[in-house]
């Protein structure tokens, strides 16, 4: 792919840039639809003709729909612009990102999608996309899910679709989760994906940050405990990955709880974990359901998370070595290798 899309750059700039465009286009259509063509110039920093132009192209080639209202992505038009997502970090030069991570954290893939969390909202949800549409790749008959919640696991649940063998495929949270915003619940985010590609799902309808004592009673129950040998028997996990405080702060933790970790240099958290900048865990919340020793023994561990306010906590977690894939964007990823973000 690496020699393809160099010979292409060499041997017809154009079509790059051509292909550049029309991706851009797709792209804010599928975000902002039914969307104008001024705006649409504005949004993607083309004249009015230009657009005009590769608008009446997409549209004859089945990708667009224009009405009076605005501009719509047509079904085929959604189909083309996953398949295009796919060649975005050699369309905008940033596959080389993805490969230093890769060499830097000993990870077995890095997916990284253009923009900045951080700065854009868009880029948000295009990270939600990859990342649904990875784990449509990787899941398989029989297999058990575990998630995390979270704003960027929501996204991912946002963007799963039907259209994988999900036979006996069963979706679990990673851990308990009450008390959060409904929607960013691991058990909402676990139902959600099930329901998207026809698969079973388990719930734990218990919150996570419990006494140690409360944990171990709730853990006797006949009903959770099997839930619990489910989640444990995870084959695939998918997790996100926030700033320590935030996250703390988030979960509304105790002052004093807050003060330990700013004091003891906490910079990343994940699956109610806490990390160092040389990715020691320094605090652990107790709870129920899959712990970072469970990792190890889980085939496929996805970390997904982007944003250039997120770098460090990224690094932080990385630096633990047990996540195998990062699915991130390209302001986080050029904080962490270049220590700048996007221009």
């Amino acid at each position: 792919m690496d020699k393809l899309f160099a010979v292409l750059e060499r041997f017809a700039p154009e079509v790059m840039e051509l292909m550049t465009t029309r991706y851009q286009i797709l792209r804010q259509v599928h975000h902002n639809q039914p969307i104008g063509r001024r705006q649409l110039g504005r949004n993607v920093n083309c004249s009015e003709r230009t657009v005009r132009a590769e608008i009446d192209v997409l549209r004859v080639r089945g990708a667009l729909q224009t009405t009076p209202a605005g501009i719509y992505l047509t079904p085929y038009g959604e189909e083309l612009l996953r398949d295009i997502d796919q060649f975005a970090p050699w369309l905008f030069n940033i596959q080389i990102l993805g490969e230093k991570l890769k060499e830097r954290f000993g990870l077995e893939e890095v997916i990284v999608v253009p923009g900045d969390s951080y700065l854009d909202p868009f880029t948000h949800k295009d990270l939600g996309r990859a990342a649904a549409e990875y784990l449509r790749r990787k899941i398989y008959p029989h297999c058990i899910l575990a998630v995390t919640g979270g704003t960027t696991l929501a996204q991912v649940a946002e963007h799963m679709r039907e259209g994988i063998h999900a036979e006996k495929v069963c979706v679990v949270p990673a851990r308990g989760g009450l008390g959060e915003n409904v929607e960013l619940q691991a058990g909402n985010i676990a139902a959600k994906i099930a329901r998207a590609i026809g698969a079973q799902y388990r719930l734990l309808h218990i919150p996570d940050n419990v006494e140690v004592s409360t944990a171990e009673a709730l853990k006797k129950d006949i009903h959770i405990s099997a839930v619990i040998k489910t989640i444990k028997s995870a084959n695939i996990l998918v997790h996100g990955i926030g700033p320590a405080l935030e996250m703390a702060r988030r979960r509304a933790l105790p002052e004093q709880e807050i003060a330990y970790l700013e004091n003891h240099g906490a910079v990343g958290e994940a699956l109610r974990h806490y990390f160092d900048c040389q990715g020691r865990i320094i605090y652990e919340i107790p709870g129920i359901g899959l712990e970072r020793s469970d990792l190890g023994n889980i085939k496929l561990v996805v970390a997904v998370a982007g944003g250039s306010n997120k770098a460090e906590a990224i690094k932080a977690v990385l630096k633990n070595g047990l996540e195998s894939v990062l699915i991130t964007d390209e302001g986080a990823a050029q904080q962490i290798i270049y220590g700048k973000g996007v221009d």
